[in-house]
């Protein structure tokens, strides 16, 4: 009989067994591993090697498409996560396909081994150009997207060139293929590429690569009609599974925040156990705003994002969706503003706040930001185009429309831009004319008035005057008129009498056409002859007159009268 010694002896030996052959597997199970290299970062619950194995696949296809276009290292923003599934049935069961933007990343999912989808490649593709890129032509662009699409990849060497589907290899497609697959173009083809991307035209980013345009282009269309095309290996990067990724462990509960994070079927549930079990709080509520959002139910979204703005919200992507359906414009302005301060970088931030700005300037402004940031919204560019031309910005406007014509890949909404631009210099036009049209009506507005307030005074003036000066008596003092026979003489006739108070200033115009202004210091104190001794002001009946006068230095007067006689 086997004692008690002897069968936890034999159950030792057995565990230990168990252990040697399948103690790595065990412990690896449940394990959640995060891996970072750039801007991807992949989560695994496998452990790490599945981690690292589907990270490597997205990186040697960045590796790829820098070397193309002649920029090491592309960045991607937002980043990308990639969450790792055993295989392909369960990474069905949660519906994701392709990449989307999930709680705070940007989402993809994979499997350890195997290709990434033709789908998936083209939408990375899309994403790394137009985050380093902003002049690449829509065909050539589109073309990329195909070109890479059907890159392969076992996360150490790297194969491009296989043919898509008949109906996608277009000319831009084969001008690509050429240039890239065969050997005598393809140490240049970065060249090329990165010129166009940069903005040079076709024909020059041809010389460029020191080829006849002619001659290039007949070759391509050789190339094209042939229609035989290879794979074949593209540039990879030497990666170390030991140097090159950061790893870290997960806790269980930050691998279920993850897997939620896919939006995915079980996320609410997910989401909410997270609440009661008092993990992640902020992070659980911004999940359940999002897919309260996406249900259709506002009100519930607003409390949800209120809760996770209460527990410190650092995720700018809710925030800002928080601020976009958050009513009160004090609260949203509020919230953006905290987003931005999280990440000055993020457009969509800076674009929702502008559109809470009731003073188009301030939202002229931060709209201007997010474009900068994220030059390839087309939508973004025809709004931020059309509020310039109610701001009558006819420079900007005419940009906008320009680069609203360059983001679209639609031919007929790039006719509709580029017409809309050429409409902006006859819109300015008509606006300057209508603009000098109402100052000059206003300044003839403003002539009128000040002339009739002037005619007003002078009658008011001249009234005063009349009254302060009656006619003399009979018996007034007689004063010589020739006191100085050698005074200079005015000839002329009198056309207007001012009255300025005591004082009177005569208008007479010489038979030259020139006229004098004589000015009477004392209605009382000169001899008048041939006439009455006093005047009425105003307008004179004309008549021909001679004035004696002593000459005057009083700015605009020509002398001052001694003597009038009327002829």
């Amino acid at each position: 009989m086997r004692t008690r010694a002897g069968r936890i002896a034999c159950l030792t030996a057995c565990l230990s067994a168990l252990l040697a052959a399948h103690g790595n597997t065990l412990l690896a199970a449940d394990q959640w591993i995060r891996a970072k290299l750039g801007p991807f970062e992949s989560i695994s619950d496998d452990g790490r090697t599945p981690a690292i194995q589907s990270l490597s696949q997205f990186e040697q296809f960045r590796y790829a498409l820098g070397a193309a276009m002649g920029q090491p290292d592309l960045r991607l923003d937002p980043p990308l996560r990639i969450i790792v599934f055993k295989d392909a049935r369960e990474m069905a069961a949660q519906a994701c396909d392709g990449m989307h933007l999930g709680r705070d990343h940007l989402m993809a999912c994979s499997v350890a081994s195997g290709q990434l989808p033709p789908a998936m490649v083209r939408e990375l593709t899309r994403r790394l150009l137009e985050t380093n890129f902003t002049g690449i032509p829509p065909a050539t662009e589109q073309a990329l997207e195909t070109f890479f699409s059907t890159v392969t990849s076992n996360a150490v060497h790297v194969m491009w060139g296989a043919p898509p589907p008949a109906n996608e290899r277009t000319r831009d497609w084969a001008l690509l293929h050429r240039l890239i697959t065969q050997p005598d173009t393809a140490g240049r083809a970065h060249i090329y590429l990165h010129n166009l991307a940069t903005g040079m035209d076709s024909s020059g980013a041809i010389r460029s690569l020191g080829e006849d345009v002619a001659k290039f282009n007949a070759d391509v269309d050789a190339y094209f009609a042939a229609g035989i095309y290879q794979a074949v290996q593209a540039p990879n990067r030497a990666l170390n599974p030991d140097r090159d990724f950061v790893t870290t462990v997960l806790t269980a509960d930050d691998g279920q925040l993850a897997r939620a994070d896919l939006m995915g079927p079980g996320a609410e549930a997910a989401y909410i156990a997270l609440l009661k079990a008092g993990k992640h709080t902020a992070e659980a509520n911004e999940g359940l705003g999002l897919l309260a959002l996406r249900a259709g139910d506002e009100d519930k979204a607003g409390q949800y994002f209120a809760e996770a703005y209460k527990a410190g919200s650092r995720n700018v992507v809710a925030l800002t969706t928080y601020a976009k359906s958050e009513s009160h414009y004090d609260v949203a302005i509020e919230v953006l503003q905290k987003a931005l301060t999280i990440d000055p970088k993020y457009a969509p931030a800076h674009w929702e706040l502008g559109d809470k700005y009731d003073d188009p300037k301030q939202r002229l402004a931060e709209w201007k930001l997010a474009l900068g940031l994220q030059p390839h919204n087309v939508d973004w560019w025809v709004s931020y185009a059309r509020l310039n031309e109610g701001q009558k910005q006819w420079a900007e406007a005419g940009r906008a429309w320009m680069s609203a014509s360059q983001a679209t890949t639609d031919p007929a909404k790039r006719e509709e831009f580029l017409k809309a631009r050429g409409a902006i210099e006859q819109q300015r036009l008509d606006d300057e004319a209508a603009e000098k049209k109402r100052d000059a009506a206003a300044k003839a507005a403003e002539i009128e008035r000040l002339k009739t307030e002037a005619r007003k005074e002078i009658t008011a003036l001249e009234a005063r005057a009349n009254a302060q000066n009656p006619k003399q008596p009979g018996n007034a003092p007689v004063v010589a008129w020739w006191d100085d026979p050698n005074l200079p003489v005015v000839n002329g006739t009198l056309t207007r009498v001012d009255c300025l108070g005591k004082q009177l200033k005569l208008q007479v115009k010489e038979n030259s056409g020139t006229v004098r202004v004589m000015l009477i210091a004392d209605p009382n104190g000169i001899d008048v002859k041939g006439g009455e001794t006093t005047f009425n002001c105003g307008v004179q009946k004309p008549r021909a007159v001679a004035i004696r006068y002593k000459p005057s230095t009083a700015a605009g007067v020509f002398g001052e009268v001694a003597g009038i006689e009327y002829k």
